[in-house]
């Protein structure tokens, strides 16, 4: 029994972190430079060595792979299994599920996000996270992301353009510096 109650005591206390990152607007984008594999970064980025590129790479090769609900591999994806399984290809470690990765990552406004962050959906600004995506780039032109949607699969996409999508992301997270 008293197991039970600290274990509901810690996972309170996890969910209950997702709060505390303060939602970003979703003003002016960053307009950036291009580095040699064509992906859009901020041109004072040095994201490129601490395996941004690899990881980004990663996700774009994997367009196409079917949607699975909790999926974790390429036999298909849920979101947060697509994007633990990205870093964890290029040997970086996140948390498996979308609000674990938000908690895990460094809150970041959407309009500084860069290549290999990470984007984070909600309903609206103070609901639960029930998305993630990768950035793939970030700039005047919009937010382009690869994500595994329940519809389509891994894709990539301008999220800013979405009727769907635009309305839905609120905070961005930075996990490798």
């Amino acid at each position: 029994m008293r197991k039970t109650l600290i274990l509901i005591c810690c996972l309170s206390a996890l969910c209950s972190s997702c709060i505390l990152f303060r939602p970003a607007s979703q003003g002016d984008y960053v307009k950036g430079g291009s580095t040699e594999s064509g992906h859009t970064v901020k041109e004072e980025s040095s994201k490129t060595d601490d395996g941004y590129a690899e990881i980004v790479k990663i996700a774009e090769d994997l367009q196409g792979v079917p949607y699975r609900s909790g999926g974790t591999s390429t036999r298909g994806f849920d979101c947060s299994g697509f994007t633990s399984y990205c870093y964890a290809k290029a040997d970086r470690s996140i948390p498996r599920t979308s609000a674990a990765q938000e908690s895990y990552a460094t809150a970041v406004k959407i309009k500084d996000l860069e290549a290999g962050d990470l984007v984070f959906f909600r309903s609206n600004k103070t609901g639960k996270v029930f998305h993630v995506a990768l950035v793939v780039e970030n700039s005047s032109d919009g937010l382009i992301v690869v994500h595994s949607t329940s519809s389509r699969g891994v894709i990539k996409e301008n999220i800013s353009k979405s009727s769907y999508w635009s309305k839905k992301y609120w905070t961005g997270g930075r996990v490798l510096d």
